[in-house]
């Protein structure tokens, strides 16, 4: 049986593995933006605006994660309340 330390662990390295998801998102958004503009530039607006629909999505992915992050934060603070009943 695990304990409540072990459950606030394992929610601590979710909300660690969100982080670096998260991270990488803005990664991946970052050269989104750049490709995006360099389509522009050269005038391949067809392909901008595909790429502009993934740059949307990646907002969205975002926005997912930040929400995800919360709901652990949530989870630990339950589960740390749980340690002093």
């Amino acid at each position: 049986m695990s304990s409540i330390d072990e459950v606030i662990s394992s929610l601590s390295a979710n909300s660690n593995a969100v982080t670096d998801l998260q991270g990488q998102i803005h990664g991946t958004t970052a050269m989104a933006e750049e490709m995006l503009k360099q389509l522009q530039e050269i005038g391949l607006q067809g392909k901008a605006a595909a790429l502009g629909a993934v740059k949307d999505q990646l907002a969205a992915c975002d926005a997912f994660a930040a929400a995800l992050q919360n709901k652990l934060s949530e989870a630990m603070t339950s589960a740390a309340a749980a340690t002093g009943q």
